[in-house]
């Protein structure tokens, strides 16, 4: 296989398992993409679909984890340009001015 048809197969076994989610109303999300990629690696009769099936949902577990590590660390990096306080306090600290009224 070259790697135009490796493509063209992973974002065909991929399109499969959102249809298949959609198709049960189940929820979208990767955490539940990667739980029927899961379940379609262990029903994949062909070596070569089901080795590629292990690829995809490493390579979406990994992408996955890096955003959220990637997320986690720009929130902590607003948090620390805000001085690590982001709740305005009632008494003491001047509230930011308003153009609303209401």
């Amino acid at each position: 296989m070259n790697s135009s048809d490796i493509e063209q197969l992973t974002d065909e076994l991929i399109g499969v398992a959102v249809l298949s989610l959609l198709r049960d109303n189940s929820p979208i999300s990767t955490r539940a993409l990667i739980t029927r990629l899961r379940s379609m690696e262990a029903n994949e009769p062909d070596s070569q679909r089901r080795k590629l099936l292990g690829q995809v949902i490493a390579e979406i577990s990994n992408d996955n984890l890096s955003s959220l590590r990637r997320d986690a660390g720009s929130k902590r990096n607003e948090w620390n340009e805000e001085g690590g306080d982001n709740v305005y306090q009632l008494f003491g600290k001047k509230q930011p001015e308003s153009t609303k009224k209401h």
